[in-house]
């Protein structure tokens, strides 16, 4: 018996808890029935005192395992910011993050602010007009 408990203290992983933003890269679902939903993350910041093995991480954001899962947003595609919250576990093979272990961790699209989009039109519009005034000021000055 005593050689099983160590095989099992060994086999034990370092497990924290981490939150960063990211891109997301790809989705993997798993083609047997249990099988992990996996998103691969390009992270582009990390909280503070956090330290990761890898820019790019894989997040399981669901598997048919017993125990608390948290929560994932189904509507993010490649190429969308997200914010990650879940277990990071770091062993001989690598680093991942999973939401198993508690119904507080979360994998989800970063909303953008209605304010933000306005701004951001408001940049292109007046960059637009500033233009356009400087032609007919370059036409007056001509004739």
């Amino acid at each position: 018996m005593a050689l099983a408990d160590d095989m099992v203290e060994e086999e034990t992983a370092e497990v924290m808890t981490v939150a960063f933003t990211g891109i997301a890269l790809e989705l993997s679902v798993g083609d047997m029935p249990g099988a992990p939903t996996i998103w691969t993350v390009q992270v582009t910041s990390v909280e503070e005192d956090a330290e990761i093995c890898s820019e790019i991480i894989n997040v399981t954001v669901f598997q048919a395992t017993p125990g608390d899962w948290g929560t994932f947003d189904e509507n993010v595609e490649v190429g969308d910011e997200v914010e990650v919250y879940g277990a990071y576990i770091e062993d001989e093979t690598g680093c991942s993050v999973t939401l198993q272990g508690s119904e507080d961790y979360y994998f989800q699209g970063v909303v953008v602010e209605a304010d933000e989009v306005v701004d951001e039109t408001e940049e292109e519009e007046t960059e637009v007009v500033d233009e356009t005034e400087v032609d007919e000021t370059e036409e007056e000055v001509v004739e």
